[in-house]
């Protein structure tokens, strides 16, 4: 099997959890550093322009949203489950509860006292991301912020009173989901103290972050391109006829995030089904890459 890498920096949140379910399923990874803000020219050539991070790299095929990640993840290496006992709705509105909600509870509550010694370039590059705000402001959201994150905080923390795991005794994708916004508050002490209150909460968090983050090797970011440029897509023409927006191979469509970072990619429809959009670009530098996607948490319109 190609190596699997893996497009990220240290710090990323969203990385942690892609390294959480590497951990549990004993994978072995490649790891490339990014740049934490723009430019960034040696993840777009692979991308098409898509910037946020982690992404997967597979030879010449990209994956970029964690969901997607995850669901690539668990087609390769399905054993040990990140579904255990068959809760699939359950761990997948977790994750899209602990992407979308608790998350962006966290970002106020860490910067109102993080955002007057940051780099101002990490400010500006996060403002052009969220459509021009001003987090410079950040502050005054803050107190909202801090009531919802921590009543996020004890929902979790009453869930894992009586057993080991968010959804039973077995590690899910709910843990690594939940797990990395609670990560993330480690990047500003009194942030991390309000989860520190939570007993059962710490016991889960210690739990998850002793599995560590699978057997990871460091890959400069020109042997990651000089694989793609070297590799032909893998991925195989895939349409589901039932589609009711009856999308056809090869037509050109754009794939935008729904929600922040709104850039665009361009290319030739390959695969739509129900959880996954595809499309082959021509790189001027790599050649052909297959740019993969979620359909939750993207729109997808005719170019």
């Amino acid at each position: 099997m190609p190596e699997i890498i893996l497009h990220q920096y240290v710090t990323s949140p969203f990385s942690e959890k892609i390294r959480k379910v590497f951990a549990h399923k004993k994978i072995s990874w490649r790891s490339v550093e990014q740049p934490v803000i723009m430019p960034k020219p040696k993840l777009v050539p692979l991308t098409g322009g898509y910037r946020r991070i982690p992404v997967l790299q597979i030879g010449a095929d990209v994956w970029s949203d964690t969901a997607i990640i995850i669901r690539k993840i668990d087609e390769l290496y399905p054993e040990p489950t990140i579904y255990p006992n068959g809760l699939i709705a359950a761990a997948e509105t977790m994750n899209q509860w602990a992407d979308r909600r608790m998350f962006w509870s966290t970002t106020p509550v860490i910067f109102e006292k993080l955002a007057a010694v940051v780099p101002k370039e990490f400010m500006e590059d996060r403002a052009k991301m969220m459509q021009g705000a001003n987090l410079g402001e950040i502050a005054r959201s803050a107190p909202d912020a801090r009531n919802q994150l921590l009543a996020f905080l004890d929902t979790l923390d009453r869930q894992l009173a009586n057993r080991a795991y968010l959804l039973g005794d077995s590690f899910s994708l709910a843990d690594a989901a939940c797990f990395h916004p609670v990560w993330f508050l480690r990047a500003e002490p009194n942030a991390f103290g309000l989860a520190q209150r939570l007993p059962n909460l710490m016991r889960w968090f210690e739990r998850i972050e002793a599995m560590g983050v699978g057997d990871a090797r460091p890959m400069d970011p020109d042997e990651a391109l000089a694989i793609a440029r070297e590799s032909t897509p893998a991925t195989r023409e895939n349409i589901d006829d039932g589609d009711p927006n009856n999308p056809k191979a090869g037509m050109k469509v754009s794939v935008t995030p729904d929600d922040y970072a709104f850039d665009p990619v361009t290319g030739r429809v390959v695969v739509s089904t129900i959880h996954e959009i595809a499309i082959e670009r021509e790189d001027p530098d790599l050649g052909k890459i297959v740019n993969h996607f979620p359909k939750i948490g993207f729109r997808i319109a005719a170019a």
